[in-house]
């Protein structure tokens, strides 16, 4: 146990067969990997030396955890930006939408947000199909003729993914619980990639043409 600014943190320490030490920190949970020759009260020093990067790293994702509009549980349940009140009743898979209140209906919870998702993909693609007919001529302008099949998948760590052979885009079903102009910069951010496949200069400077207010847009999804 540790304790830091009045914060308690459970210790997780675990030796192995490595060269370098490595810590990160998950909520009040501090995990150490270290090297199985170093003393215990050598890896204690080592957290000691961190206790001001420790306590910004925790206060970033409690941050993180109270400003993202990404739905982890409970009864709020955010559409396009729009807070909706989330009723969820065992029974047949069944959605509807009443005001600002979403009835969900199914066996399990669990299955059932996945198939709360899968409700609102049309939404999601009418939207982004809307987008990509509006940011097409970027790739006109490049010589690329071809329009990009659109899906949308539970993606993770990703709220977009390209696949320029295929001429596909992947978009996150997590995007819905964002306003629309995050899901504008997703698609200008995909298309462009049609173009440029790193993240250079270049890359962001085609995409500041297009949405001079991309950089909130993006903000927003770093939560």
């Amino acid at each position: 146990m540790l304790e830091i600014k009045g914060i308690r943190f459970n210790v997780e320490i675990t030796q192995k067969r490595i060269k370098n030490i490595y810590m990160k920190v998950e909520d009040n949970n501090i995990i150490v990997s270290a090297p199985k020759y170093m003393q215990i009260y050598e890896i204690y020093n080592f957290i000691e030396t961190k206790r001001d990067w420790i306590y910004k790293v925790y206060n970033y994702y409690q941050y993180k955890k109270k400003n993202t509009l990404k739905y982890s549980g409970g009864d709020s349940f955010y559409v396009f930006g729009e807070k909706y009140n989330l009723i969820y009743n065992p029974g047949e898979k069944n959605v509807s939408i009443v005001d600002r209140n979403i009835y969900l209906s199914h066996k399990d919870f669990d299955d059932g947000i996945k198939y709360l998702y899968t409700y609102f993909e049309k939404m999601i693609l009418d939207k982004a199909y809307g987008y990509l007919n509006k940011y097409l001529y970027i790739l006109k302008d490049y010589g690329y003729n071809n329009m990009p099949v659109l899906n949308v998948k539970f993606l993770k760590g990703k709220w977009g993914v390209c696949f320029t052979r295929n001429n596909k885009i992947n978009i996150s079903y997590y995007i819905l619980h964002y306003p629309s102009e995050c899901l504008e910069y997703i698609i200008i951010h995909e298309l462009t990639h049609f173009i440029i496949p790193n993240h250079s200069k270049r890359f962001y400077e085609i995409i500041e043409h297009n949405m001079p207010n991309y950089k909130q847009a993006n903000d927003k999804l770093k939560l």
